[in-house]
């Protein structure tokens, strides 16, 4: 090589060198932060439904881990884990409840007949979560309503017997948790 193409490669190079190196990072490219979808996907089902209130959705779905990520159908998936535990929990307490000193028989019959239709919820809701995965959308929707009805008749049997209920609280936030995850469903299509 002539010493007039030495010389210009190594200038080239070396203009290269000054050029490129500032757009040369040792750093990944950052790789945009998905959109969390729930305060958008919340505010759409509470004014929706005035069986919803905001605030305890988004609360409920940002507790979750892995939602501020979530595309819908991961949100269906985390609302129907929630309600699960919810159910679950009211279950176990409407059992520990019957083992009470001093209860009516009707009262009784009021925490069995709960016991039974939270552990129904359970087992519908949990269907529910498979059929999501599995892209069985119109079963998910009427297993998920089934559990919809879970709260409501629990509530009614104190109702009808004029007493208060002790699983009012529980009955209400699985009434959200069952409502946020049918219209999740029903956004999926």
């Amino acid at each position: 090589m002539g010493r007039f193409t030495s010389v210009f490669l190594s200038c080239l190079s070396f203009l290269l060198f000054v050029v490129l190196l500032p757009h040369v990072s040792s750093r990944p490219a950052a790789v945009p932060a998905r959109r969390s979808i729930v305060g958008e996907t919340c505010n759409q089902i509470a004014r929706g439904d005035p069986n919803v209130d905001f605030t305890f959705c988004s609360q409920s779905l940002r507790s979750a881990a892995g939602s501020d990520g979530a595309d819908l159908h991961g949100l269906a998936i985390i609302s129907l884990k929630l309600a699960v535990s919810n159910a679950t929990s009211a279950a176990t307490r409407a059992k520990a409840l019957l083992k009470g000193n001093g209860l009516s028989r009707y009262y009784k019959s009021c925490l069995d007949a709960c016991r039974e239709v939270y552990a129904d919820a359970v087992s519908d809701l949990r269907d529910a979560t498979g059929m999501i995965r599995s892209g069985r959308l119109v079963d998910a929707r009427v297993y998920i309503s089934a559990a919809v009805d879970a709260p409501v008749v629990c509530e009614d049997g104190f109702q009808e017997g004029g007493l208060a209920s002790p699983l009012a609280e529980e009955d209400g936030d699985l009434m959200q948790l069952a409502v946020i995850a049918l219209a999740i469903a029903v956004r999926l299509g």
